[in-house]
C-alpha cells in the first residue's frame, strides 16, 4: 500500500475560536477536551457530583466541546484503575442524562466515549486476545452497539468509540496483540472486523448518529501499527460510516504519553498498586528499577501531528489530533499550517480547566503543564487531578 502523496491543504485564515460543525456536532471553537479518566464514579459506577463538576469547570473554562472519560460498555470491561463510570445498563441513563443537560446548558456538546478494557481491565488474562472465544467477541460488539443507542438516549452529541491505548478494541487491531489466524485475526481486514460488525450494528439502529473513533496512529512495539497501518485502518473506518477520527499514539505503559526527561519513580512509589504498599527498604531497592518500565523522553510537541496528516490526506472525514499540544501557537500551526480539523487536550485541561479561556483573552499563549504525568500515576489513589510535578506527602 502506498501512502498518499498529498498533505492537508494549509488553512491559514481559520479562526480557531470561532464555532465550528464537525461530523454533524456544533462546536464553540476547535479547541476539545479529549477523553480523560476522571476517576469520578461511585462504587458502582454512577457519576458523581466531582464528574458534573469537572465537567462545568471545562465548560466554563471555554472548551470547545467535551469528550467524556472511557465508559465501559460491559460489565467485565472496567478499568482497574478506580472509579470507572459504567454505561453497561440502561439503569445508568437517568444520572448521565443529569450530567449532559447541566453541560448542554452551557452551550457545550458532549460526547460519550464507549470502551472495554480487556486484558488491561479487570477482566485480565481472560481478555487475551489470542484465547478469546468467538462468542465473547460476539457478546461485546452487542455490547458496543447497546451502548451507542444508550448514548444517544442518553443525550450526548456523539459517540466516540475508543480503539486506541492499548484496550480491548486497540489489542484486536493492533498486529502487535492480534496473533489469530480466525475471522478475528491476521490481515488488517480481519483484525478490523470487530470494529466493522460494531458499526454495522450501530448504522442499523442509529443511521444519522454521530460516531467518532479515537485510534493509534504510531504505536511503540515494531510489530505494532505505524503509519501505513494507520492510514489503511482510517479508511476502513471512513468505509463504514464513521464520521470523524481523533489520532492519539500508545499501546503499553511504557508509552503513555511521554514525559520530560524525568520518570516520576517517587510518585509510582506513593501510589502505584503494588509499590505503594511496600516497606521502605524494598521501595529503596525498586526505585532504580521504575525507569525500565516507563519511558525516559524529552516530550516532543505536536507528537501525533505527523501521523494525523498522513490520516487526513487518506480520507474525507474531518481528522482531530491529541498530544502534544499545550500552547496557543501549537494549536494555531495544526490547524492552519497541518490542515488538521480541530485539535484536543488533555493533561493542559487538568491543571487550567480555562485554558481556552486564557488563550482567547491574550492573558496566555502557554499551558502550565509539566507533562510530568504525576497525574496519570494519580489516578491509582482515585482521583484526577494536577499534582504539578509533586509527590503528595502523606
Amino acid at each position: 500500500m502506498t501512502l498518499p502523496a498529498t498533505a492537508p491543504a494549509p488553512t491559514a485564515n481559520v479562526d480557531v475560536f470561532a464555532p465550528f460543525t464537525m461530523a454533524g456536532v456544533n462546536f464553540r471553537n476547535r479547541i476539545i477536551r479529549s477523553a480523560t479518566d476522571e476517576a469520578a464514579g461511585d462504587a458502582q459506577g454512577y457519576p458523581t457530583d466531582r464528574l458534573s463538576k469537572t465537567y462545568s469547570r471545562l465548560a466554563k473554562g471555554g472548551v470547545g466541546g467535551i469528550i467524556t472519560g472511557y465508559m465501559s460498555v460491559s460489565a467485565d470491561g472496567e478499568t482497574a484503575i478506580p472509579g470507572m463510570v459504567m454505561f453497561e445498563s440502561d439503569a445508568r441513563i437517568p444520572k448521565l442524562a443529569q450530567v449532559v443537560e447541566e453541560v448542554h446548558a452551557t452551550g457545550t456538546p458532549i460526547v460519550a466515549q464507549i470502551a472495554h478494557c480487556g486484558a488491561e481491565g479487570v477482566a485480565g488474562k481472560a481478555f487475551k486476545i489470542d484465547r478469546l472465544s468467538s462468542d465473547t467477541i460476539e457478546r461485546v460488539i452487542d455490547d458496543y452497539v447497546a451502548a451507542a443507542i444508550r448514548a444517544k438516549k442518553t443525550g450526548y452529541d456523539a459517540v466516540e468509540l475508543h480503539l486506541a491505548h492499548g484496550y480491548f478494541l486497540s489489542q484486536m487491531l493492533s498486529p502487535h496483540t492480534n496473533h489469530r489466524r480466525d475471522q478475528w485475526g491476521g490481515s488488517t481486514e480481519k483484525r478490523f472486523h470487530i470494529v466493522e460488525e460494531i458499526m454495522r450494528g450501530i448504522r442499523k439502529a442509529l443511521p444519522d448518529y454521530p460516531v467518532f473513533a479515537k485510534v493509534n496512529g504510531d504505536e511503540s512495539p515494531k510489530d505494532g501499527i505505524h503509519a501505513e497501518e494507520a492510514v489503511r485502518i482510517a479508511r476502513l473506518l471512513e468505509q463504514t460510516g464513521v464520521n470523524a477520527i481523533e489520532v492519539s499514539c500508545a499501546i503499553d505503559f511504557k508509552a503513555m504519553g511521554p514525559g520530560k526527561g524525568n520518570v516520576p519513580a517517587d510518585m509510582v512509589l506513593w501510589g502505584y498498586p503494588g509499590m505503594k504498599d511496600l516497606p521502605a527498604f524494598a521501595k529503596k531497592l525498586a526505585r532504580p528499577m521504575i525507569p525500565k518500565f516507563m519511558q525516559s523522553t524529552e516530550a516532543k510537541p505536536k507528537f501525533n501531528v505527523p501521523a494525523a496528516k498522513k490520516i487526513k490526506a487518506a480520507v474525507d472525514v474531518p481528522v482531530f489530533v491529541v498530544g502534544g499540544i499545550h500552547d496557543l501557537a501549537d494549536v494555531r500551526s495544526t490547524i492552519c499550517e497541518d490542515g488538521l480539523d480541530a485539535v484536543s487536550m488533555s493533561r493542559p485541561l487538568i491543571v487550567e480547566p480555562g485554558l481556552v479561556n486564557k488563550f482567547k483573552s491574550g492573558k496566555g499563549e502557554t499551558s502550565r503543564c509539566l507533562s510530568c504525568n504525576h497525574c496519570f500515576i494519580g489516578l491509582y489513589a482515585g482521583q484526577m487531578r494536577c499534582y504539578y510535578g509533586k509527590v503528595p506527602q502523606n
